[in-house]
């Protein structure tokens, strides 16, 4: 089935393919990292290396969507009545091989991108690289697909936290602390959200498709518990951060966005669990990115005034 009367094209179908409301999630990782890494009393060594891991962590991000698009539309999960964000396999805008090639492409680019990387960082970076590659294939492929079990929000929260602020610290100073570890179960965590919540969204159709995924294991009255959960430890981990000296004092600016995330809670509470929860999805996203940028900000402003 088509839906020719709204079909994009040219570049901006695969923009559309790419789902560009998500990727702040591979965006907001690299901001804070790169703030801690040019705050932190050691030389910043390589300049150039949060626009690398961008490119990488977004080209990662993307092929994983497309190789998602595809899949989900083969083992019948999307179709093109599905109650989400369009999907081009699903709608036929596109053909099954060509979303495949595009996201075979964008993980060519993330590869060449990445080896100017593993020139600075050595083996963790090329073995955390691979992994991340190897994740976003294995998200949606495989005899295990990721997307559908209960592990999807750890994997997000490892690769889209952790590994990106930890990797970009590393890599720009040659070090890092547990202000990297934190911060990166921070941007981590409302990632994680970000995919219950489309799974809470999409709960009926993935139950009939067989899936297992984390919000359907806890089902739709518990699922939004763990949501709220995610998206309000990120401020308590900045309080104890703050208050063990394990952060800086500047990135507590970034719990200025508190009030963004409990207003999400409250409309996840008030929404049906439907086609009407793809705005909070782009509000979580940006609640996450705004606390990255409000950190970022506290840290430029203490250490100008310092």
């Amino acid at each position: 089935m088509t839906n020719s009367a709204a079909q994009p094209r040219g570049l901006h179908l695969w923009w559309v393919a790419i789902r560009p409301k998500t990727l702040g999630l591979a965006i907001s990782p690299v901001i804070i990292g790169a703030a801690l890494a040019w705050s932190s009393k050691g030389t910043v060594q390589n300049p150039e290396v949060p626009w690398l891991i961008l490119l990488c962590a977004i080209a990662i991000q993307a092929a994983t969507n497309l190789f998602n698009d595809v899949k989900d539309h083969l083992n019948g999960t999307d179709t093109a009545d599905r109650v989400g964000p369009p999907r081009i396999t699903a709608l036929g805008w596109a053909l099954p091989h060509q979303v495949s090639i595009g996201a075979l492409t964008i993980c060519l680019i993330a590869l060449l991108g990445g080896f100017h990387l593993v020139t600075i960082g050595g083996w963790p970076i090329f073995f955390g690289g691979l992994a991340a590659l190897w994740a976003g294939y294995l998200y949606s492929n495989g005899p295990y697909p990721i997307s559908r079990s209960p592990f999807g929000e750890v994997v997000v929260i490892a690769f889209f936290g952790l590994f990106a602020v930890i990797g970009t610290v590393y890599l720009m100073s040659g070090t890092f602390g547990p202000d990297a570890i934190i911060w990166g179960l921070i941007m981590g965590l409302p990632g994680g959200a970000v995919l219950l919540l489309n799974n809470i969204r999409d709960y009926e159709s993935d139950r009939r498709a067989g899936r297992r995924t984390l919000a359907i294991l806890m089902g739709p009255q518990q699922a939004p518990k763990l949501y709220g959960a995610l998206v309000l430890l990120p401020y308590v981990l900045i309080v104890v951060g703050a208050i063990f000296e394990w952060i800086p004092i500047g990135t507590t600016l970034g719990i200025v966005t508190m009030l963004f995330a409990i207003r999400n809670i409250q409309n996840l509470a008030s929404t049906p669990h439907n086609v009407e929860l793809n705005p909070l999805l782009g509000a979580t996203v940006k609640c996450q990115t705004l606390t990255a940028i409000m950190a970022a900000l506290g840290l430029l402003f203490v250490n100008t005034v310092a």
